[in-house]
């Protein structure tokens, strides 16, 4: 049986790098490198809403952020580098969701979702739980493809109307603190990360910054080396924003394109639960993610070992300082 799931890995590799090339032509020309960099720069240092360099955050009908993230601020931060921007909080019953694609989405600006009256804002969880794994290993559990998440797809199909899931919804649980700083290798996408249970610290780096960085490649990502259990690259990035993400909220932000780290907070004993739900949306794509798709060997084997384990098991358990 293992004999036979690793010839049919070796089998697939071919037809995996196939889609892929195909892939990352399509999210090369989606992207548009010169209008992802001005875009970037727009909005690198938007810090508050009365910067008046950028836009209000204000949509057309008045309605407006919830509140601001709290922000975990590194104890390692230079004088001379900046403080951490801020994540704004939006309600999903009264935003304006065309602002909030335009002006954030469109642009790299993470924000998050969560309703200001305190209700869930879903229902949806694992297909199997992963209490008690082992320490210092991350459980991912797909869902079914086309499962129906309660809450969830209704904000994705706002947000982004034509889009469609372009990976199995993932769930992440597991006895560990974090993986590593990373950008995810796959097509172009944006994340609508949702936290079922407890609270994460989030880093996510701005489209400019991420591309400035060295990264290696891991499998299924280009990461910092090193930076599972710590933050120590902060010192190096011109600027990030970071929020404490808590319970019951959605994460948007642009996976395939800025550099994101993702901490557990362990507060009695309770791990944190997250789904990944990861939608069609080229525009912001790293170029180091097309290339890599489109040419790495060793990258189409790992993306075939990834569909078939999970499509076979269910499951994967990954070290965190390999994720």
């Amino acid at each position: 049986c293992g004999l036979g799931i690793a010839l049919g890995k070796l089998t697939l590799t071919p037809v995996v790098g196939a889609g892929l090339i195909g892939i990352a032509a399509v999210d090369a020309i989606s992207t548009g490198v010169v209008g992802t960099k001005i875009k970037a720069r727009e909005v690198m240092y938007k810090v508050s809403k009365n910067d008046p360099d950028m836009e209000s955050s204000v949509a057309s009908d008045g309605t407006a952020s919830t509140s601001i993230g709290d922000i975990r601020e590194s104890v390692i931060r230079p004088a001379d580098r900046p403080a951490a921007m801020p994540i704004e909080i939006f309600d999903p019953d009264t935003c304006d969701y065309k602002h909030l694609s335009r002006n954030y989405l469109d642009k790299g600006v993470p924000f998050i979702l969560k309703r200001s009256d305190g209700e869930p804002i879903s229902n949806a969880s694992p297909p199997k739980t992963a209490d008690d794994g082992p320490e210092g290993y991350i459980s991912v559990v797909a869902d079914n493809m086309n499962v129906k998440l309660h809450g969830i797809d209704d904000i994705v199909k706002k947000l982004l109307p034509f889009t469609f899931r372009a990976h199995w919804p993932l769930w992440f649980q597991g006895n560990y603190k974090s993986g590593l700083a990373h950008v995810d290798l796959g097509p172009g996408t944006c994340n609508f990360y949702f936290l079922k249970r407890g609270k994460k610290d989030v880093v996510i780096a701005p489209f400019e910054v991420t591309r400035k960085l060295t990264l290696a490649t891991g499998i299924d990502n280009v990461h910092i080396p090193g930076s599972s259990n710590n933050h120590d690259y902060l010192s190096e990035l011109d600027a990030y924003y970071r929020v404490l993400l808590e319970e019951q909220s959605i994460l948007v932000f642009n996976n395939s394109g800025c550099l994101h780290h993702f901490t557990n907070i362990v507060e009695e004993g309770v791990t944190p639960i997250a789904l990944s739900n990861r939608c069609k949306h080229a525009y912001g794509s790293d170029p180091r993610v097309w290339l890599n798709i489109a040419g790495n060997l060793k990258v189409w084997y790992s993306m075939a070992d990834h569909a078939v384990d999970l499509q076979t098991q269910g499951e994967q358990m990954r070290k965190q300082e390999k994720d």
